[in-house]
């Protein structure tokens, strides 16, 4: 989308801020996010603006510094930082999809230029996941009455180009697409889109639905093709069978960087490991509380990496991991698969993963799709899905609330006090989020704004809602009461599925 602030933005004090930062690179620029005064902070976050214009892979690297900074208290800071996210969707929108929740909160920010980037952002990821145009359109449409004319021109430009693009899609794919929108808004849909008006209170607080899942998984059998149909592995490739040493990694090119842990691809001499590349995490902390936190997770992770679904531990130390070489692929990135019977297999294989582990009393605490790693089977095969992070959210809490994604958060992730500390339940929680992501194409978000399973993913039976429901309940007691409960759950569940497609 075209950006054109109209002298809201004051140019000279943009550049006045940009001018005052004297690092170099995104790295560092990152790291002046954090400083304690409040325009170095700024100007670093209008330095990144001009350097996501040109370097959107390696902006995306440090996506984590740059949220934190949209939350300030500084308005320039904020303004700086949602400036860069906008950029970043509109460039890469796979890096923002599962935040996309966090993009919508920007929209109804009380500042016009936080809304305006807001609109940018939300449009940017929703044209390239039509799953998301409910939520995304929703968002943007009451924009266009807004008091700041700008905000309602951004709102308006965004409305059209996100129907269109989405449009395009469901025509190429074959997929009818209607727009159900409230009589305020049905001016704004571009002609040639099928737009049906509705009335009542729940089209006042959701005024557009779109009816259309592309990136929703469906039925196999929707898709044609000679393509012979891809399955589940027979059985799942043994990690390598190494135990690495800190002096045997050389480090050579940033992945990505977490709340707690920055990885790396890490150069390995053949002999010791075939293909010779590692993926090395180094914890990014100095405060002892959460090294110590940090190590505690990396040893009970290396106690249940014996698990075909577990990322396998290849070397530790007090502020260190090595693992199997995944080029940060993760389920974050990747996002959902194309069909439900995938879908269903990697969220039963994820929930073994962790009932396993439950068995030998180890608590993940923080099951996200970033968490989720991937090992390749076979040409005809799906590959198979390994949950690593073990531990990490409960380290990364001193640092950042919630420590994990704040669309797949549990409440006692967000507020521990009143919720209480990550236990079984929370894993329970976790799982339901992750398989109603596997099964939508999007993260449930928070409780109030919901949307049932089978709306988003109409190929999916009644009985998810209700699994979901039970899930992702907010208190702890109301549960499935164990994994091993939430497992038989997903395998009915499964059967179910497997009779919708025949």
């Amino acid at each position: 989308m075209e950006r054109d602030t109209d002298g809201s933005v004051d140019e000279e004090r943009v550049a006045a801020l940009r001018q005052s930062v004297d690092a170099d690179g995104v790295d560092e620029l990152a790291d002046r996010l954090h400083s304690d005064d409040a325009d170095e902070r700024a100007g670093a976050a209008w330095r990144l603006v001009e350097a996501v214009t040109t370097q959107p892979t390696k902006v995306r690297t440090v996506l984590d510094d740059v949220r934190e900074a949209a939350a300030d208290d500084d308005v320039w800071v904020r303004r700086g930082a949602t400036w860069v996210l906008a950029e970043l969707a509109e460039r890469q929108p796979d890096a923002l999809s599962v935040q996309f929740s966090e993009l919508v909160s920007l929209t109804r920010a009380d500042d016009p230029l936080v809304q305006q980037n807001g609109v940018v952002a939300v449009a940017g990821v929703t044209k390239a996941y039509p799953a998301r145009a409910t939520t995304g359109l929703s968002a943007i449409a009451p924009l266009a009455q807004s008091g700041d004319a700008l905000v309602q021109r951004y709102a308006r430009q965004a409305v059209r180009e996100v129907t269109a693009a989405i449009a395009e899609r469901a025509e190429d794919a074959g997929y009818p697409m209607v727009v159900r929108s409230h009589p305020e808004y049905v001016d704004l849909f571009p002609e040639g889109v099928s737009v049906v008006t509705v009335t009542g209170d729940d089209e006042r607080s959701r005024p557009v639905h779109v009816a259309f899942g592309q990136d929703a998984p469906v039925e196999s059998d929707e898709f044609g093709g000679d393509e012979p149909e891809r399955g589940p592995p027979e059985e799942i490739p043994d990690p390598p069978d190494v135990t690495l040493e800190a002096e045997a990694l050389s480090p050579d090119l940033k992945l990505r960087a977490g709340v707690l842990a920055t990885d790396y691809r890490a150069d390995v001499d053949e002999d010791v490991l075939e293909h010779g590349l590692a993926t090395l995490r180094r914890l990014r902390a100095d405060e002892s509380a959460v090294a110590s936190a940090f190590a505690d997770a990396v040893e009970q992770w290396a106690g249940v990496d014996d698990h075909d679904h577990v990322v396998a531990v290849l070397g530790r130390g007090a502020r260190w991991l090595a693992t199997r070489y995944d080029d940060g692929d993760t389920l974050e990135r990747r996002g959902a698969p194309d069909t439900l019977a995938e879908a269903v297999w990697d969220a039963n294989a994820l929930t073994r993963a962790v009932s396993h582990a439950h068995s030998r009393g180890v608590v993940h605490g923080g099951v996200h799709p970033g968490a989720v790693r991937f090992a390749e089977t076979g040409a005809r095969t799906w590959d198979a899905p390994l949950l690593g992070d073990w531990g990490f959210a409960h380290a990364a809490s001193a640092r950042r609330t919630p420590p994990v994604p704040a669309a797949f958060a549990a409440p006692e992730h967000r507020d521990p006090e009143t919720y209480g500390r990550f236990d079984q339940a929370t894993d329970v929680y976790g799982l339901g989020a992750l398989t109603y992501f596997l099964l939508t194409g999007e993260p449930p978000g928070d409780s109030d704004d919901r949307i049932p399973a089978s709306e988003r993913n109409p190929a999916l039976p009644e009985g998810a809602d209700d699994l979901f429901a039970r899930a992702l309940a907010p208190e702890k007691r109301a549960r499935f009461a164990t994994v091993l409960d939430f497992q038989r759950a997903l395998d009915d569940l499964a059967a179910d599925v497997a009779e919708v497609g025949g």
